[in-house]
Protein backbone atom coordinates (compact mmCIF):
# COMPACT_ATOMS: atom_id res chain seq x y z
CA UNK A 1 0.00 0.00 0.00
CA UNK A 2 1.20 3.51 -0.77
CA UNK A 3 1.53 5.71 2.36
CA UNK A 4 -0.64 8.84 2.48
CA UNK A 5 1.07 12.06 1.30
CA UNK A 6 2.85 14.07 4.00
CA UNK A 7 1.23 17.53 4.17
CA UNK A 8 2.07 18.74 7.68
CA UNK A 9 4.71 17.92 10.26
CA UNK A 10 3.73 18.67 13.85
CA UNK A 11 6.56 18.71 16.37
CA UNK A 12 5.32 18.52 19.95
CA UNK A 13 7.29 18.95 23.15
CA UNK A 14 7.04 15.54 24.87
CA UNK A 15 5.48 15.31 28.29
CA UNK A 16 5.94 12.70 30.98
CA UNK A 17 4.00 9.86 29.35
CA UNK A 18 0.51 11.08 30.11
CA UNK A 19 -2.47 11.51 27.79
CA UNK A 20 -4.55 14.64 27.51
CA UNK A 21 -7.44 14.77 30.01
CA UNK A 22 -10.57 13.02 28.66
CA UNK A 23 -13.50 15.03 27.46
CA UNK A 24 -16.53 15.21 29.80
CA UNK A 25 -18.82 12.24 29.22
CA UNK A 26 -16.42 10.33 26.99
CA UNK A 27 -15.88 6.62 27.73
CA UNK A 28 -12.50 5.67 29.19
CA UNK A 29 -9.93 4.55 26.63
CA UNK A 30 -6.92 2.39 27.45
CA UNK A 31 -3.74 3.86 25.90
CA UNK A 32 -0.14 2.70 25.90
CA UNK A 33 3.01 4.65 24.97
CA UNK A 34 6.09 3.05 23.35
CA UNK A 35 9.44 3.55 25.04
CA UNK A 36 11.79 6.11 23.42
CA UNK A 37 14.96 4.05 24.00
CA UNK A 38 16.13 0.43 23.79
CA UNK A 39 16.06 -0.32 27.53
CA UNK A 40 13.88 -3.27 28.63
CA UNK A 41 10.56 -2.37 30.20
CA UNK A 42 10.46 -2.19 34.01
CA UNK A 43 9.18 -5.31 35.81
CA UNK A 44 5.46 -5.49 36.41
CA UNK A 45 4.33 -5.15 39.97
CA UNK A 46 1.55 -3.75 42.09
CA UNK A 47 0.14 -0.48 40.76
CA UNK A 48 1.49 1.61 43.63
CA UNK A 49 5.00 0.18 43.30
CA UNK A 50 4.93 0.53 39.51
CA UNK A 51 3.86 4.17 39.73
CA UNK A 52 6.63 4.93 42.19
CA UNK A 53 9.23 3.28 39.97
CA UNK A 54 8.03 5.23 36.95
CA UNK A 55 8.29 8.48 38.88
CA UNK A 56 11.88 7.79 39.89
CA UNK A 57 12.95 6.67 36.43
CA UNK A 58 15.30 8.95 34.48
CA UNK A 59 13.53 11.00 31.83
CA UNK A 60 14.15 9.39 28.40
CA UNK A 61 14.18 12.74 26.58
CA UNK A 62 16.96 14.27 28.68
CA UNK A 63 15.02 17.51 29.28
CA UNK A 64 15.83 19.55 32.42
CA UNK A 65 13.38 19.59 35.30
CA UNK A 66 12.93 23.36 34.90
CA UNK A 67 11.18 22.80 31.56
CA UNK A 68 8.65 20.43 33.17
CA UNK A 69 8.21 22.89 36.01
CA UNK A 70 7.31 25.49 33.38
CA UNK A 71 4.91 23.15 31.59
CA UNK A 72 3.05 22.38 34.80
CA UNK A 73 2.25 19.29 36.77
CA UNK A 74 0.65 16.27 35.05
CA UNK A 75 -3.08 16.11 35.07
CA UNK A 76 -3.97 19.59 33.84
CA UNK A 77 -6.56 21.73 35.52
CA UNK A 78 -8.42 24.99 35.26
CA UNK A 79 -5.21 26.95 35.91
CA UNK A 80 -3.54 25.60 32.76
CA UNK A 81 -3.81 27.02 29.24
CA UNK A 82 -3.08 25.14 26.02
CA UNK A 83 -0.52 27.16 24.05
CA UNK A 84 -0.04 26.32 20.38
CA UNK A 85 2.65 28.04 18.28
CA UNK A 86 2.39 27.46 14.52
CA UNK A 87 4.94 28.45 11.92
CA UNK A 88 4.41 28.01 8.20
CA UNK A 89 7.12 27.99 5.56
CA UNK A 90 7.10 29.57 2.14
CA UNK A 91 6.11 27.16 -0.61
CA UNK A 92 9.24 25.99 -2.37
CA UNK A 93 9.78 25.42 -6.05
CA UNK A 94 8.75 22.13 -7.69
CA UNK A 95 11.34 19.37 -7.85
CA UNK A 96 13.86 18.12 -5.35
CA UNK A 97 17.32 19.22 -4.29
CA UNK A 98 20.06 16.59 -4.27
CA UNK A 99 23.14 17.39 -2.25
CA UNK A 100 26.10 15.53 -0.80
CA UNK A 101 26.11 14.93 2.93
CA UNK A 102 28.95 14.91 5.44
CA UNK A 103 29.60 11.20 4.80
CA UNK A 104 29.96 11.77 1.05
CA UNK A 105 26.65 10.14 0.16
CA UNK A 106 23.99 11.87 -1.88
CA UNK A 107 20.91 12.91 0.07
CA UNK A 108 17.62 14.72 -0.43
CA UNK A 109 16.82 17.08 2.47
CA UNK A 110 13.35 16.95 3.95
CA UNK A 111 11.22 20.02 3.15
CA UNK A 112 9.08 21.08 6.13
CA UNK A 113 6.06 23.18 5.24
CA UNK A 114 4.79 23.84 8.77
CA UNK A 115 5.73 23.29 12.40
CA UNK A 116 3.49 23.41 15.47
CA UNK A 117 4.55 23.31 19.10
CA UNK A 118 1.78 22.79 21.64
CA UNK A 119 1.85 22.37 25.39
CA UNK A 120 -0.10 23.18 28.53
CA UNK A 121 1.41 25.82 30.77
CA UNK A 122 0.14 27.52 33.94
CA UNK A 123 -1.89 30.64 33.47
CA UNK A 124 0.45 32.69 35.65
CA UNK A 125 3.29 31.92 33.23
CA UNK A 126 1.31 33.42 30.33
CA UNK A 127 0.55 36.47 32.45
CA UNK A 128 4.27 37.34 32.50
CA UNK A 129 3.72 38.74 29.01
CA UNK A 130 1.56 41.91 28.91
CA UNK A 131 0.52 41.16 25.31
CA UNK A 132 -0.57 37.59 26.07
CA UNK A 133 -2.43 38.91 29.12
CA UNK A 134 -4.46 41.19 26.85
CA UNK A 135 -5.05 38.33 24.42
CA UNK A 136 -6.47 36.21 27.25
CA UNK A 137 -9.22 38.79 27.78
CA UNK A 138 -10.17 39.01 24.09
CA UNK A 139 -13.43 37.44 22.82
CA UNK A 140 -13.38 33.94 21.36
CA UNK A 141 -12.25 33.70 17.76
CA UNK A 142 -10.96 37.29 17.51
CA UNK A 143 -7.45 37.44 16.08
CA UNK A 144 -5.01 39.83 17.76
CA UNK A 145 -2.23 40.95 15.40
CA UNK A 146 1.05 42.50 16.54
CA UNK A 147 3.98 43.63 14.45
CA UNK A 148 7.55 43.16 15.62
CA UNK A 149 7.75 46.95 15.96
CA UNK A 150 4.86 47.10 18.47
CA UNK A 151 1.91 48.02 16.25
CA UNK A 152 -1.32 46.24 17.23
CA UNK A 153 -4.81 45.72 15.85
CA UNK A 154 -7.49 43.07 15.92
CA UNK A 155 -9.41 41.35 13.16
CA UNK A 156 -11.94 38.55 13.19
CA UNK A 157 -11.10 36.48 10.07
CA UNK A 158 -13.65 34.53 8.12
CA UNK A 159 -14.07 30.84 8.87
CA UNK A 160 -12.48 29.74 5.60
CA UNK A 161 -9.47 31.98 6.28
CA UNK A 162 -8.83 30.23 9.58
CA UNK A 163 -9.18 26.82 7.95
CA UNK A 164 -6.62 27.69 5.27
CA UNK A 165 -4.16 28.93 7.88
CA UNK A 166 -4.20 25.50 9.48
CA UNK A 167 -3.75 23.35 6.40
CA UNK A 168 -6.54 24.15 3.95
CA UNK A 169 -5.87 25.43 0.46
CA UNK A 170 -7.96 27.78 -1.62
CA UNK A 171 -6.16 29.61 -4.44
CA UNK A 172 -9.16 31.84 -5.07
CA UNK A 173 -8.59 33.54 -1.72
CA UNK A 174 -5.03 34.71 -2.46
CA UNK A 175 -4.19 38.08 -0.96
CA UNK A 176 -6.58 37.85 2.00
CA UNK A 177 -5.27 38.35 5.53
CA UNK A 178 -5.15 34.95 7.23
CA UNK A 179 -4.14 33.68 10.65
CA UNK A 180 -0.33 33.61 10.72
CA UNK A 181 2.02 33.75 7.78
CA UNK A 182 2.17 37.55 7.32
CA UNK A 183 4.73 39.94 8.71
CA UNK A 184 3.44 40.00 12.30
CA UNK A 185 2.50 37.57 15.06
CA UNK A 186 -1.19 36.65 15.37
CA UNK A 187 -2.96 35.31 18.45
CA UNK A 188 -6.41 33.72 18.70
CA UNK A 189 -8.11 32.70 21.92
CA UNK A 190 -10.61 29.91 22.44
CA UNK A 191 -12.41 29.20 25.72
CA UNK A 192 -13.44 25.56 25.35
CA UNK A 193 -10.89 24.32 26.09
CA UNK A 194 -8.90 27.35 27.29
CA UNK A 195 -6.24 27.83 24.60
CA UNK A 196 -4.12 30.41 22.80
CA UNK A 197 -3.00 29.87 19.22
CA UNK A 198 -0.01 31.88 18.00
CA UNK A 199 0.76 32.21 14.30
CA UNK A 200 4.29 33.26 13.37
CA UNK A 201 5.24 35.48 10.42
CA UNK A 202 6.09 33.99 7.06
CA UNK A 203 8.23 36.85 5.75
CA UNK A 204 10.89 39.24 7.01
CA UNK A 205 12.79 38.96 10.27
CA UNK A 206 9.84 37.14 11.83
CA UNK A 207 11.08 33.99 10.14
CA UNK A 208 13.70 33.79 12.89
CA UNK A 209 11.02 33.41 15.58
CA UNK A 210 11.57 29.83 16.69
CA UNK A 211 8.31 28.20 17.94
CA UNK A 212 10.01 27.08 21.16
CA UNK A 213 11.40 30.58 21.77
CA UNK A 214 8.17 31.82 23.34
CA UNK A 215 8.36 29.20 26.11
CA UNK A 216 12.04 29.90 26.68
CA UNK A 217 11.47 33.65 27.00
CA UNK A 218 8.57 33.15 29.40
CA UNK A 219 10.75 30.92 31.53
CA UNK A 220 13.62 33.44 31.52
CA UNK A 221 11.18 36.20 32.56
CA UNK A 222 10.27 34.35 35.77
CA UNK A 223 10.64 36.54 38.89
CA UNK A 224 13.08 34.00 40.36
CA UNK A 225 14.76 32.26 37.46
CA UNK A 226 16.43 28.90 38.06
CA UNK A 227 19.60 29.96 36.22
CA UNK A 228 20.90 33.47 35.46
CA UNK A 229 20.40 34.49 31.85
CA UNK A 230 23.55 35.38 29.92
CA UNK A 231 22.62 36.52 26.39
CA UNK A 232 26.28 36.81 25.35
CA UNK A 233 26.64 33.02 25.57
CA UNK A 234 23.87 32.32 23.02
CA UNK A 235 24.50 31.69 19.30
CA UNK A 236 23.59 34.54 16.98
CA UNK A 237 20.44 32.88 15.62
CA UNK A 238 19.10 32.02 19.09
CA UNK A 239 19.97 35.47 20.42
CA UNK A 240 18.06 37.03 17.53
CA UNK A 241 15.06 34.77 18.18
CA UNK A 242 15.04 35.68 21.88
CA UNK A 243 15.25 39.41 21.07
CA UNK A 244 12.31 39.22 18.65
CA UNK A 245 10.20 37.17 21.05
CA UNK A 246 10.96 39.57 23.90
CA UNK A 247 9.81 42.45 21.70
CA UNK A 248 6.58 40.65 20.76
CA UNK A 249 5.79 39.52 24.30
CA UNK A 250 6.66 42.97 25.69
CA UNK A 251 9.32 41.60 28.03
CA UNK A 252 11.19 44.88 28.36
CA UNK A 253 14.10 43.76 30.54
CA UNK A 254 14.81 40.69 28.42
CA UNK A 255 14.61 42.71 25.20
CA UNK A 256 17.08 45.28 26.55
CA UNK A 257 19.56 42.55 27.55
CA UNK A 258 19.31 40.85 24.16
CA UNK A 259 19.60 44.17 22.33
CA UNK A 260 22.77 45.03 24.20
CA UNK A 261 24.29 41.66 23.32
CA UNK A 262 23.23 41.99 19.67
CA UNK A 263 24.74 45.46 19.33
CA UNK A 264 28.02 44.22 20.81
CA UNK A 265 28.25 41.27 18.41
CA UNK A 266 27.33 42.94 15.11
CA UNK A 267 30.03 42.28 12.51
CA UNK A 268 30.31 41.46 8.82
CA UNK A 269 28.99 37.92 9.41
CA UNK A 270 25.93 38.84 11.51
CA UNK A 271 25.02 42.27 10.14
CA UNK A 272 22.33 40.86 7.82
CA UNK A 273 20.54 39.23 10.80
CA UNK A 274 20.85 42.34 12.94
CA UNK A 275 19.69 44.68 10.16
CA UNK A 276 16.56 42.60 9.56
CA UNK A 277 15.78 42.55 13.28
CA UNK A 278 16.44 46.27 13.71
CA UNK A 279 14.24 47.17 10.76
CA UNK A 280 11.40 44.89 11.89
CA UNK A 281 11.44 46.15 15.49
CA UNK A 282 12.26 49.76 14.52
CA UNK A 283 15.12 49.67 17.01
CA UNK A 284 17.24 52.80 16.54
CA UNK A 285 20.26 51.52 18.49
CA UNK A 286 20.48 48.33 16.44
CA UNK A 287 19.98 50.15 13.14
CA UNK A 288 22.68 52.68 14.01
CA UNK A 289 25.17 49.94 14.87
CA UNK A 290 24.34 48.09 11.62
CA UNK A 291 24.85 51.23 9.55
CA UNK A 292 28.31 51.96 10.90
CA UNK A 293 29.32 48.30 10.60
CA UNK A 294 28.26 48.37 6.94
CA UNK A 295 29.91 51.75 6.43
CA UNK A 296 33.30 50.51 7.67
CA UNK A 297 32.97 47.19 5.82
CA UNK A 298 31.82 48.52 2.44
CA UNK A 299 33.67 51.84 2.32
CA UNK A 300 36.95 50.69 3.85
CA UNK A 301 40.22 50.16 2.06
CA UNK A 302 39.21 46.70 0.76
CA UNK A 303 35.73 47.75 -0.41
CA UNK A 304 32.68 45.51 -0.43
CA UNK A 305 33.61 41.88 0.41
CA UNK A 306 33.76 39.84 -2.77
CA UNK A 307 31.81 37.01 -1.12
CA UNK A 308 28.84 39.36 -0.74
CA UNK A 309 28.80 40.10 -4.46
CA UNK A 310 29.39 36.63 -5.95
CA UNK A 311 27.10 34.88 -3.41
CA UNK A 312 29.81 32.53 -2.15
CA UNK A 313 28.93 33.21 1.48
CA UNK A 314 25.77 33.44 3.59
CA UNK A 315 25.49 37.22 3.09
CA UNK A 316 24.45 38.57 -0.31
CA UNK A 317 24.38 42.15 -1.60
CA UNK A 318 22.48 42.82 -4.81
CA UNK A 319 20.27 45.63 -6.13
CA UNK A 320 20.51 47.54 -2.86
CA UNK A 321 19.25 44.57 -0.84
CA UNK A 322 21.29 42.94 1.93
CA UNK A 323 20.05 39.39 2.45
CA UNK A 324 21.07 36.21 4.22
CA UNK A 325 20.96 32.66 2.99
CA UNK A 326 18.15 31.95 5.49
CA UNK A 327 15.91 34.26 3.51
CA UNK A 328 15.78 37.60 5.33
CA UNK A 329 16.42 40.56 3.03
CA UNK A 330 16.45 44.25 3.95
CA UNK A 331 16.88 47.22 1.60
CA UNK A 332 19.79 49.45 2.56
CA UNK A 333 17.68 52.56 2.05
CA UNK A 334 16.04 51.94 5.45
CA UNK A 335 19.28 53.27 6.98
CA UNK A 336 18.74 56.77 5.61
CA UNK A 337 17.19 57.85 8.89
CA UNK A 338 20.35 56.82 10.76
CA UNK A 339 22.42 59.14 8.57
CA UNK A 340 20.08 62.07 9.20
CA UNK A 341 20.09 61.49 12.95
CA UNK A 342 23.90 61.29 12.97
CA UNK A 343 24.19 64.59 11.10
CA UNK A 344 21.79 66.33 13.48
CA UNK A 345 23.51 64.94 16.59
CA UNK A 346 26.97 66.03 15.43
CA UNK A 347 25.71 69.48 14.51
CA UNK A 348 24.21 69.89 17.94
CA UNK A 349 27.29 68.70 19.83
CA UNK A 350 30.26 69.87 17.74
CA UNK A 351 29.05 72.66 15.42
CA UNK A 352 27.01 74.68 17.91
CA UNK A 353 28.95 77.59 19.50
CA UNK A 354 28.67 78.90 23.06
CA UNK A 355 28.58 82.53 24.15
CA UNK A 356 30.99 82.08 27.04
CA UNK A 357 34.69 81.26 26.80
CA UNK A 358 35.84 77.66 26.71
CA UNK A 359 39.32 77.17 28.19
CA UNK A 360 41.21 74.18 26.77
CA UNK A 361 44.66 72.77 26.16
CA UNK A 362 45.96 70.88 23.13
CA UNK A 363 48.44 68.09 23.90
CA UNK A 364 50.69 66.78 21.12
CA UNK A 365 52.15 63.25 21.22
CA UNK A 366 55.01 62.50 18.84
CA UNK A 367 56.59 59.24 17.80
CA UNK A 368 60.12 58.19 18.70
CA UNK A 369 62.60 61.04 18.03
CA UNK A 370 59.68 63.25 17.00
CA UNK A 371 58.69 60.97 14.11
CA UNK A 372 55.19 60.75 12.66
CA UNK A 373 52.41 59.95 13.19
CA UNK A 374 51.52 62.75 15.60
CA UNK A 375 48.39 62.45 17.71
CA UNK A 376 46.59 65.31 19.44
CA UNK A 377 44.13 65.64 22.30
CA UNK A 378 41.99 68.63 23.19
CA UNK A 379 41.34 68.68 26.95
CA UNK A 380 39.25 70.93 29.16
CA UNK A 381 41.52 73.15 31.23
CA UNK A 382 39.69 72.78 34.56
CA UNK A 383 39.09 68.99 34.55
CA UNK A 384 41.63 67.61 32.06
CA UNK A 385 38.76 65.75 30.36
CA UNK A 386 39.48 64.73 26.77
CA UNK A 387 37.05 66.34 24.33
CA UNK A 388 38.47 65.41 20.91
CA UNK A 389 41.37 63.50 19.39
CA UNK A 390 43.20 63.85 16.08
CA UNK A 391 45.99 62.19 14.12
CA UNK A 392 48.36 63.35 11.36
CA UNK A 393 50.18 60.58 9.48
CA UNK A 394 52.97 62.72 7.98
CA UNK A 395 53.93 66.34 7.33
CA UNK A 396 51.69 66.92 4.30
CA UNK A 397 48.80 64.56 5.01
CA UNK A 398 45.38 65.63 6.20
CA UNK A 399 44.61 65.58 9.91
CA UNK A 400 41.59 63.50 10.94
CA UNK A 401 39.52 64.49 13.97
CA UNK A 402 37.57 62.02 16.15
CA UNK A 403 35.43 62.06 19.27
CA UNK A 404 37.11 61.18 22.55
CA UNK A 405 35.90 57.54 22.56
CA UNK A 406 37.82 56.62 19.38
CA UNK A 407 41.37 55.36 19.01
CA UNK A 408 42.75 57.65 16.29
CA UNK A 409 45.50 55.19 15.35
CA UNK A 410 43.10 52.39 14.36
CA UNK A 411 39.92 54.34 13.56
CA UNK A 412 38.97 55.31 10.02
CA UNK A 413 37.00 58.15 8.48
CA UNK A 414 34.02 55.76 8.11
CA UNK A 415 33.49 55.12 11.83
CA UNK A 416 30.78 56.70 13.95
CA UNK A 417 33.27 58.74 16.02
CA UNK A 418 34.75 60.51 12.96
CA UNK A 419 34.05 64.26 13.07
CA UNK A 420 35.98 65.73 10.15
CA UNK A 421 39.41 66.46 8.71
CA UNK A 422 41.76 69.42 8.17
CA UNK A 423 43.12 69.28 4.61
CA UNK A 424 46.17 71.45 3.68
CA UNK A 425 47.24 72.62 0.26
CA UNK A 426 50.76 71.91 -1.08
CA UNK A 427 52.34 75.15 0.25
CA UNK A 428 50.68 74.99 3.64
CA UNK A 429 49.00 78.36 3.21
CA UNK A 430 45.35 77.20 3.07
CA UNK A 431 43.71 74.67 5.39
CA UNK A 432 40.12 73.50 4.84
CA UNK A 433 37.96 71.94 7.54
CA UNK A 434 35.67 69.29 6.07
CA UNK A 435 32.83 67.59 7.93
CA UNK A 436 32.24 63.87 8.52
CA UNK A 437 30.63 63.28 5.12
CA UNK A 438 32.01 60.97 2.43
CA UNK A 439 34.14 61.85 -0.57
CA UNK A 440 31.64 60.22 -2.91
CA UNK A 441 33.66 60.84 -6.08
CA UNK A 442 36.73 59.05 -4.74
CA UNK A 443 34.58 56.25 -3.29
CA UNK A 444 32.78 55.72 -6.60
CA UNK A 445 36.10 55.25 -8.37
CA UNK A 446 37.45 52.88 -5.73
CA UNK A 447 34.38 50.86 -4.64
CA UNK A 448 31.36 51.41 -6.85
CA UNK A 449 29.15 48.91 -5.00
CA UNK A 450 29.60 50.87 -1.76
CA UNK A 451 27.45 53.62 -3.27
CA UNK A 452 24.39 51.42 -2.55
CA UNK A 453 24.69 52.51 1.09
CA UNK A 454 23.08 55.83 2.06
CA UNK A 455 25.90 58.38 2.10
CA UNK A 456 26.16 62.14 2.57
CA UNK A 457 28.60 64.13 0.42
CA UNK A 458 31.42 65.88 2.21
CA UNK A 459 31.16 69.66 2.67
CA UNK A 460 33.52 72.45 3.81
CA UNK A 461 32.91 74.15 7.14
CA UNK A 462 35.83 76.52 7.63
CA UNK A 463 38.87 77.90 5.78
CA UNK A 464 42.10 78.94 7.55
CA UNK A 465 44.57 80.97 5.52
CA UNK A 466 48.23 81.95 6.13
CA UNK A 467 49.91 84.74 4.20
CA UNK A 468 53.04 83.65 2.33
CA UNK A 469 56.15 84.63 4.30
CA UNK A 470 59.30 82.92 3.02
CA UNK A 471 61.81 85.27 4.66
CA UNK A 472 60.15 85.33 8.07
CA UNK A 473 60.93 89.02 8.57
CA UNK A 474 57.45 89.88 9.93
CA UNK A 475 54.81 88.24 12.13
CA UNK A 476 52.42 85.73 10.60
CA UNK A 477 49.12 86.92 9.18
CA UNK A 478 46.20 84.53 9.68
CA UNK A 479 42.60 84.69 8.47
CA UNK A 480 39.62 82.46 9.28
CA UNK A 481 36.41 82.38 7.21
CA UNK A 482 33.25 80.41 8.02
CA UNK A 483 29.48 80.69 8.01
CA UNK A 484 27.26 80.19 11.04
CA UNK A 485 23.49 80.55 11.12
CA UNK A 486 23.36 82.24 7.73
CA UNK A 487 25.98 84.85 8.74
CA UNK A 488 29.46 84.93 7.22
CA UNK A 489 32.38 85.65 9.54
CA UNK A 490 35.86 86.83 8.65
CA UNK A 491 38.44 86.91 11.44
CA UNK A 492 42.07 87.96 11.41
CA UNK A 493 44.85 87.69 13.93
CA UNK A 494 45.66 90.72 16.03
CA UNK A 495 48.97 92.18 14.89
CA UNK A 496 51.60 92.13 17.68
CA UNK A 497 53.57 95.23 18.70
CA UNK A 498 57.34 95.52 18.91
CA UNK A 499 58.56 95.43 22.51
CA UNK A 500 61.91 97.18 22.96
CA UNK A 501 62.54 95.57 26.32
CA UNK A 502 61.97 92.05 25.01
CA UNK A 503 63.48 92.91 21.63
CA UNK A 504 60.64 90.99 19.93
CA UNK A 505 57.00 91.22 18.96
CA UNK A 506 54.59 90.76 21.88
CA UNK A 507 50.88 90.30 22.66
CA UNK A 508 49.05 90.24 26.01
CA UNK A 509 47.98 86.66 26.79
CA UNK A 510 46.83 87.35 30.39
CA UNK A 511 49.06 84.65 31.87
CA UNK A 512 47.62 81.86 29.72
CA UNK A 513 50.73 81.47 27.50
CA UNK A 514 54.15 80.68 28.98
CA UNK A 515 56.52 80.38 25.98
CA UNK A 516 57.40 82.73 23.14
CA UNK A 517 56.59 81.24 19.73
CA UNK A 518 55.71 82.31 16.20
CA UNK A 519 52.60 80.09 16.56
CA UNK A 520 51.07 82.35 19.23
CA UNK A 521 48.13 84.45 17.95
CA UNK A 522 44.72 85.92 18.78
CA UNK A 523 41.71 86.16 16.46
CA UNK A 524 39.53 89.29 16.35
CA UNK A 525 37.00 90.90 14.01
CA UNK A 526 37.78 94.28 12.41
CA UNK A 527 40.87 94.56 14.60
CA UNK A 528 38.68 95.09 17.67
CA UNK A 529 41.07 94.27 20.50
CA UNK A 530 38.31 94.40 23.13
CA UNK A 531 36.77 91.10 21.98
CA UNK A 532 39.12 88.17 21.43
CA UNK A 533 37.33 85.20 19.86
CA UNK A 534 40.22 82.72 19.94
CA UNK A 535 43.61 82.66 21.64
CA UNK A 536 46.30 80.07 20.89
CA UNK A 537 49.75 79.94 22.47
CA UNK A 538 52.57 77.74 23.68
CA UNK A 539 52.71 76.52 27.29
CA UNK A 540 55.47 73.92 26.90
CA UNK A 541 57.10 71.94 24.12
CA UNK A 542 54.00 69.84 23.35
CA UNK A 543 51.25 71.60 25.31
CA UNK A 544 49.37 74.61 23.91
CA UNK A 545 46.67 76.90 25.23
CA UNK A 546 43.39 77.09 23.25
CA UNK A 547 40.67 79.46 24.48
CA UNK A 548 37.67 80.37 22.30
CA UNK A 549 34.08 81.59 22.30
CA UNK A 550 31.12 81.84 19.91
CA UNK A 551 30.60 82.02 17.02
CA UNK A 552 33.57 79.61 16.91
CA UNK A 553 32.47 76.03 17.65
CA UNK A 554 34.44 73.18 19.21
CA UNK A 555 35.29 71.67 15.85
CA UNK A 556 36.33 75.03 14.38
CA UNK A 557 38.68 75.70 17.31
CA UNK A 558 40.29 72.26 17.01
CA UNK A 559 40.82 72.77 13.27
CA UNK A 560 42.43 76.20 13.81
CA UNK A 561 44.82 74.74 16.39
CA UNK A 562 45.76 71.80 14.12
CA UNK A 563 46.43 74.20 11.26
CA UNK A 564 48.73 76.24 13.52
CA UNK A 565 50.72 73.10 14.41
CA UNK A 566 51.07 71.88 10.82
CA UNK A 567 54.22 72.21 8.71
CA UNK A 568 54.13 75.05 6.16
CA UNK A 569 56.45 75.24 3.16
CA UNK A 570 55.72 78.87 2.31
CA UNK A 571 55.41 80.27 5.83
CA UNK A 572 58.48 80.80 8.00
Amino acid sequence: KQPPPLTLLRAQIPRRSRPDPPRPGAPPVAMSFPRMDNRPPPPQGPPAVEAAAAGAEEDPFGLPDSVFALLGAPGGGSSEVLLQVSQRRARGASGVEVRRGADGEEEIPLSVCATTVSTRIPREVLMRSPWLSRCMTAPDGVVQWRSLGGEENEEAPAEEDVEEAFGGSSPSRAGRKVFGGGTGVTCRRSSNPEALELGLPLRGAGRFLAPSGALQCLEIAAPQAVMPFNPASLPSSMLLSHFLWAAVLELTALAAACRQALVATVDAATVAFALAAGHATEDEDLLRRCYWCLRETMCGATGVPSMWLDCRGPVKLAHGLLSHSDGCGTPLRVLSGVLEQDLEAKKQQWHTPFDGYTLCQVHRFRGQDGAYPHTYEMRLDHSDEVVMKAIREDEQSLCRIFAKSADPVSASEHCEEYLGSVVPNFWGTVFTLRDSGTDVDALARRAKDAMLLPLRPQSSLCTIGYETNLLGDCPRKISVDFQRGGTKYHMENMQPRWDKKLNSYALPFFGRVKKASAKNFQLVINNDQNTIFLMFGKISKDVFCLDYRGPISHLDAMAIALAALAKKRAVS
